[in-house]
């Protein structure tokens, strides 16, 4: 195994996600709030109690040290701790992200901190959301108050994670706030670029003594066919997904192509004359979520969101090289010479995973999807990218934004009744990797 020493090994979370204790310690309603109490969710699930981690953290540091991670990525919920969104800070928020970072510490668990996982605090969403030209001005004064909160423990610092998540809510109304105008999609995704690069600037004037960078994740468009019309729509839509956001913040502009389209569709957004330069500061490293491929085809175009994918019975299928593909794309289309770490990636149930008479879920299709996207990071270290670390999404089953608690993506199972964690074979697999991978002896599962 071609892993350096100091190689990071991880787990990802988002607070919404898992946090739960919607109306405790202070915190205030994010737009997932608000989007799930207006039945947006299937099932008519809320993220009010999700995996109770707010009060049940000591459990999942105990999993996490069990796993043999040295690194956790999770976020901090802007409503919880400035509930707001804007002003006064929430003693009780801070002190239990205190709480959360020093502990990990202790463990010899790097945090690796997400400033926006897409909970907006609602009182800001009231005020216009990332519509707002006042949205980048609230974001760097959160970033400047968590920097100089944590900035002396906090080693890897993650601005926005995933910027498309904001076009989804804002423009196709799948993701909260739900609204359904691509023109408004648009700006909206635009201004959190700005966003970003104002919470960066932000990052280099304090004191913060770790590293910063910006989580994009990549679904490449391969066609269906050979057909001239699919190879259109490859290039159409990677132009209007993960481009719009890579493009602005490696190469400091918008394509000409993208920037017709949405000039003959009316969807421009307005562009300010320091909002390109913003986007594009520098950075630590690069945040690259990666999860499969999207196939595309102009006689019958799929439109399911790839996060969720098809038929929920089915066994998820994936593309073995997305990891080695994205990295390689990157550095084509960029010269992209900054460290990568895979910040997101892994595989989903659309349905109950039932354990099995010792109480462990036998999740196969999940350990062969592992093998297969970790057998990609070793390759791309043996040709010398700089890949500094892997995280896997999930460390447990928890709230999957629209689809609520029907999609599973964890290697700890969650009852989601009892909130109790139970390993998964993938979780002990995991383990056992890295163990291996850190030159440490596997134990037996």
């Amino acid at each position: 195994m071609p892993y350096p020493k100091d190689f990071i090994w991880g787990v990802a979370t988002a607070a919404a996600q898992i946090e739960g204790g919607a109306r405790d310690g202070g915190r205030g309603p994010s737009i997932w709030d608000a989007y799930a109490a207006a039945g947006k969710i299937k099932n008519n699930d809320t993220p009010s109690v999700a995996c109770d981690s707010y009060h049940r953290f000591e459990t999942d540091l105990a999993n996490l040290k069990a796993l043999g991670v040295n690194s956790y990525r999770l976020s901090i919920a802007w409503p919880r701790v400035m509930p707001s969104g804007t002003g006064a800070l929430n003693p009780a928020g801070l002190a239990y992200y205190r709480r959360v970072f020093e502990s990990l510490l202790e463990a010899g668990i790097a945090p690796n901190v997400t400033l926006y996982h897409w909970d907006l605090p609602q009182a800001l969403e009231e005020r216009g959301g990332w519509l707002s030209p006042d949205s980048g001005k609230w974001f760097a004064d959160y970033a400047d108050a968590m920097f100089r909160q944590y900035g002396d423990i906090v080693p890897m610092w993650v601005t926005i994670n995933e910027p498309i998540a904001v076009y989804v809510g804002y423009g196709l109304g799948w993701f909260a706030p739900g609204y359904k105008d691509i023109a408004r999609g648009n700006q909206a995704r635009h201004n959190v670029l700005t966003a970003h690069g104002r919470a960066v600037e932000a990052f280099r004037a304090s004191d913060a003594v770790g590293k910063i960078g910006i989580v994009i994740d990549i679904w490449k468009r391969h066609p269906a066919t050979d057909s001239e019309a699919d190879a259109a729509m490859v290039i159409d839509q990677d132009e209007d997904n993960w481009k719009f956001y890579t493009d602005r913040v490696f190469a400091g502009r918008y394509s000409d192509y993208l920037l017709k389209k949405l000039g003959r569709e009316g969807t421009l957004m307005t562009i300010g004359p320091d909002d390109l330069r913003l986007g594009a500061v520098p950075l630590d490293f690069y945040g690259l979520n990666c999860y499969n491929r999207v196939v595309v085809s102009a006689e019958k175009e799929d439109k399911r969101d790839p996060g969720t994918g098809g038929n929920p019975h089915l066994e998820p299928q994936f593309y073995d090289r997305v990891i080695y593909d994205a990295v390689h794309l990157l550095r084509g289309l960029y010269n992209l010479q900054l460290p990568i770490y895979v910040t997101e990636n892994g595989t989903f149930f659309g349905a109950e995973e039932v354990p099995d008479e010792r109480g462990i879920v036998q999740d196969r299709y999940r350990q062969r999807y592992l093998a297969a996207m970790l057998e990609s990071v070793e390759m791309l270290l043996k040709e010398g990218i700089d890949l500094r670390g892997y995280y896997l999404w999930s460390l447990m089953d928890n709230f999957e934004w629209t689809a609520g608690y029907s999609v599973r993506y964890g290697i700890l199972r969650t009852d989601f009744t009892t909130l109790a964690r139970t390993w998964k074979a993938s979780a002990y697999w995991y383990r056992d990797y890295i163990r291996r991978a850190s030159g440490r002896e596997a134990a037996n599962a």
